[in-house]
């Protein structure tokens, strides 16, 4: 079903336009790492129940939801690279903000909430153009191992992170990995100031809902691309939301507190990182096929975060949950950039990331009631029975299961 895929790694790195944009990505990812643990803990500290603990989260997702459609037509009508250097430095800005009022005594929940907020809305114009500039800077065959090693080199700053900003909420408080996540958004600010991409044709005088329409358009002819988007939303929604509102509680009070859920969170960079390797080693023939049956893999984790295992088996059962983390990415990404038009790459990722993100800020701000109504356990392991069904139905799309690793010259629809 596979087959191996040779070449070295080094060239990529050789080219100096993909070496910036491979360093503005993964220190970014590094203070994203140091934030998850930060903002959970940090909300907790300042005394936010499960559902105001959902709701914090939401404010930082939700901007993501709204404003990705915009980013993926700003991504494919502006130069990539000034849309992710303006977007970096909107996060260092409201991020250092964020450090600030928490090293100061000052922050309080809603504090912490809009300034998210703000950061989600940059990351949502961020994240398109990033994935669009790799089509403009890595040849299409090469494209499957950037993807793979930029993700690689990411899960391995996430691998690190966890437990850094762990111990910085334990000893000396979240401000300080606010503070170096902003940080980390100046380094790829920089980056990306002397990062030269080829130019690219665009509309002098581009029509920003034309070219939406024309974005839907394309999206919708592509049945492929909308199952797995679907997917994404419904594992989002229930599955991983609930995860990330709900879990930090139990590490919080069965635990042990921040360490413990580092740990886990730890397994998980561990199997997101083998994940990424295996994308660069392995090329599967039919890679969606692949993809949308390794969210299964999720259940496990759920199932036994349900029933009280100790941190080190929740840790272990994270590592399966990050490698098909990883994997879906790398295979999905992939596909856009070498199935869609380059100059639609952005928009699709757009409208992908809608559709994908629709369900988390649901998910987000119904896990605390729900867990109150019916209980913890109870909603976890709705998620993992989910997770487990959502690979037939996927599976039931017929481009799903036939989408080639590479375009087929005869074949004129996908």
């Amino acid at each position: 079903m596979t087959r191996p895929v040779t070449g070295p790694v080094p060239p990529l790195l050789r080219n100096p336009a993909f070496r910036r944009y491979f360093l503005a990505r993964t220190s970014s990812h590094l203070g994203d790492g140091l934030i998850s643990i930060a903002l959970l803990f940090g909300s907790l500290r300042l005394g936010a129940s499960p559902t105001d603990l959902g709701l914090v989260l939401l404010a930082g997702r939700l901007p993501v939801v709204v404003f990705t459609l915009a980013g993926g037509v700003v991504g494919d009508l502006l130069p990539r690279r000034a849309v992710m250097l303006a977007a970096d430095v909107v996060r260092c800005a409201s991020q250092g903000l964020t450090a600030a009022l928490l090293l100061t005594g000052t922050a309080a929940l809603w504090h912490l909430a809009a300034l998210q907020a703000v950061a989600g809305a940059a990351h949502a114009f961020f994240t398109p153009a990033a994935a669009g500039l790799v089509a403009d800077v890595v040849p299409e065959s090469q494209r499957r191992q950037a993807n793979a090693l930029v993700n690689a080199a990411q899960n391995a700053a996430t691998l690190i992170a966890p437990v850094v900003s762990a111990a910085l909420v334990a000893t000396v408080g979240p401000g300080v990995s606010f503070a170096v996540d902003a940080a980390t958004f100046a380094v790829s600010a920089a980056a990306l100031l002397t990062l030269r991409a080829p130019d690219r044709s665009v509309p002098r005088h581009p029509a920003p809902l034309d070219a939406v329409r024309h974005g839907w358009r394309d999206f919708r002819s592509r049945p492929w691309l909308q199952a797995t988007a679907v997917q994404v939303a419904v594992i989002n929604g229930v599955c991983t939301s609930p995860f990330l509102v709900l879990g930090p509680i139990v590490a919080d009070q069965r635990l042990g507190g921040p360490l413990a859920w580092a740990f886990i969170g730890n397994g998980y960079a561990v199997g997101a990182l083998l994940g990424s390797t295996a994308a660069l080693r392995r090329r599967p023939r039919r890679p969606l096929r692949v993809a949308v049956t390794i969210p299964a893999a999720l259940a496990p984790l759920l199932v036994l975060l349900a029933a009280g295992a100790p941190t080190a088996v929740l840790a272990a059962a994270a590592v399966p949950a990050g490698a098909q983390s990883a994997l879906y990415a790398v295979l999905t990404d992939t596909a856009r950039q070498v199935h869609v038009p380059a100059d639609l790459v952005a928009r699709a990722t757009g409208f992908s990331t809608v559709v994908g993100l629709a369900a988390a800020p649901v998910g987000m701000a119904l896990a605390g009631p729900a867990a109150e109504r019916v209980g913890t356990g109870t909603v976890l392991v709705v998620g993992a029975a989910v997770a487990v069904l959502s690979a037939p139905l996927a599976l039931a799309v017929r481009s799903v299961r036939d989408l080639p690793a590479e375009p087929e010259p005869a074949t004129t629809r996908t």
